[in-house]
């Protein structure tokens, strides 16, 4: 089947739903079909290219950043992408479209449909479903009339958590199918001889994401800050990551004193990612809100135990005491419990990381979502 898959944000673009796409366009191509990528141009991007044999078509949007885009940057996008898709489709001769977001990208398969009857299946990822992030609530009001249309049209609706999927039925009058995000676990392999935290050097944390207020890295630092001050100290922090608060989190680390203690690794790229990953001992994901994270997925096939806040998404991944610890965001104290216990223990550190690595070798693999897509272009939903 050729499928075109349509996203403002892909690689080395965007965060968690940008890794999606790309994965899940490898994946597709494993399974022996024709993934075609329509996404956004930055920098000196070439307008098209193949990439591990995925045509990329990448639109000039003037995107500024990197690691985020402003809503004026997504709707130049949508509208770029409508005009310039039908071309592309026709070209490749495309059976079927998955689009994520349902806005921004959410019109461009929508028009696809209209103008070649074409199949398409909305992939919801977070931002795009009212109810997740509170200070969308006035847009989502807004673009209410337009986001049902696209919904209503679609082949099938996907979210890729249960938590997300009730969230969109209590929203918008449409079922929703859940399909978890995956993991390439050939990619996102732990080191053949890690290090052990028993060793003499200072405990690493991790943390890899947009430095977003969503994001909940002022309470990480707060009680980084606390339990440095108690036995032996807290280790040492990595933030892997750019984003709309950074100045905010420098500033806010020199206040508390811990400034010395992290190390900024910023907005890099994906094989620097996975060496982050490796060089870890355990990874942070304090997070107020999610969808599935694939930080939490790729730090985990890395047999990286993972400390997550205890929300829809963390706690569909992470089973606690069992591949990681989550703790309540009412009770933020539990986060400097939980860090403690990793410190003082490190034969739990090493027992959570082994068996996050089984897990998601078992139960969230590239392969599997990619079949899952299919079977429902396929079914007569």
């Amino acid at each position: 089947m050729k499928i075109l898959l349509i996203n403002y944000e892909y690689p080395p673009i965007g965060g968690g739903a940008a890794n999606a796409t790309f994965f899940l366009a490898k994946a597709l191509r494993r399974a022996g079909h024709s993934p075609v990528v329509v996404t956004a141009a930055f920098g000196n991007m070439p307008a098209y290219s193949t990439e591990n044999a995925v045509e990329i078509y990448r639109l000039p949007v003037r995107r500024k950043k990197a690691e985020g885009s402003n809503p004026l940057e997504m709707i130049s996008f949508a509208r770029i992408a409508r005009r310039e898709s039908v071309a592309i489709a026709r070209k490749h001769s495309i059976e079927a479209v998955i689009v994520f977001f349902t806005l921004p990208c959410g019109p461009v398969a929508r028009r696809l449909k209209r103008v070649l009857n074409l199949p398409y299946i909305v992939s919801l990822r977070g931002g795009d479903v009212p109810g997740l992030v509170p200070n969308l609530k006035f847009y989502h009001r807004l673009l209410c009339f337009w986001r049902r249309r696209i919904l209503a049209d679609a082949k099938a609706i996907v979210a890729n958590d249960q938590g997300l999927a009730r969230l969109s039925e209590a929203a918008d009058p449409y079922p929703v199918h859940v399909v978890p995000n995956g993991v390439d676990c050939d990619y996102f392999v732990p080191l053949s001889s890690p290090s052990s935290p028993q060793s003499k050097r200072p405990f690493r944390w991790l943390f890899a994401g947009r430095l977003h207020v969503q994001k909940n890295l002022a309470l990480l630092f707060s009680e980084f800050a606390a339990l440095n001050k108690i036995g032996s100290g807290a280790g040492k922090l990595m933030i892997v990551g750019d984003g709309p608060i950074a100045k905010d989190l420098h500033t806010y680390a020199k206040e508390l004193g811990i400034a010395g203690l992290i190390t900024w690794l910023g907005w890099i790229q994906r094989d620097e990612v996975l060496s982050a990953y490796q060089s870890a001992d355990a990874i942070l994901n304090p997070s107020q809100y999610e969808g599935l994270p694939n930080v939490v997925l790729e730090a985990m096939a890395c047999s990286r135990p993972v400390i997550a806040s205890d929300i829809p998404g963390n706690n569909t991944l992470v089973l606690h005491e069992q591949t990681g610890l989550l703790f309540q965001l009412d009770d933020p104290h539990s986060l400097r419990k939980a860090m403690a216990r990793f410190l003082l223990d490190p034969a739990l550190v090493e027992k959570l990381g082994s068996a996050a690595r089984i897990r998601v070798q078992r139960e969230y693999s590239w392969d599997r979502v990619a079949q899952r897509y299919l079977e429902l272009f396929q079914s007569g939903n």
